[in-house]
């Protein structure tokens, strides 16, 4: 065999294993990718996490069942606001702003003296002034949570 026989059968066996590395990497990032994205699967109004750093940080309310070592969440995205840009101001301890004299829970704005259900499930939510909320002190669970029937 000559020298130009040789060439041509390394690069052959070059060109297939440059196609078996992608073949390689590309599982390898697909596997990455399904990780970093977790399939969250749905129970009732909540998206159910098994990996605690999958959980979003933000309007995010999550009960930890022990029993089946599942995280349960609900999320919220924050009610449009009625009064001027100048006038809205942060509520403490929430990702959503408030206007003078409201308050919010769950991205559910409501007013001063106004009580609703807390985004929990199980307990009430009092304003009792501009940003601040007090509430009953109920422990929740995941039925509750995210309005399944309780067993």
């Amino acid at each position: 065999m000559t020298s130009y026989h040789f060439e041509k059968i390394f690069y052959k066996i070059q060109m297939k294993m440059k196609i078996a590395v992608h073949a390689i990497v590309c599982f390898f990032i697909s596997l990455c990718f399904f990780e970093i994205i977790e399939a969250t699967e749905k129970f009732y109004d909540c998206n159910v996490y098994t990996n605690e750093e999958n959980i979003p940080t933000e309007s995010t309310y999550c009960v930890n069942d022990i029993l089946d070592n599942k995280f349960y969440c609900k999320s919220w995205e924050c009610e449009a606001l009625e009064c001027p840009l100048d006038q809205q101001l942060p509520q403490k301890g929430d990702d959503c702003s408030i206007c003078p004299d409201t308050c919010t829970n769950g991205g559910r704005l409501f007013n001063k003296g106004e009580r609703i259900p807390c985004i929990d499930g199980s307990n009430k939510c009092t304003c009792i002034s501009t940003g601040t909320v007090i509430s009953t002190r109920r422990g929740t669970n995941k039925f509750w949570l995210c309005g399944a029937p309780v067993p």
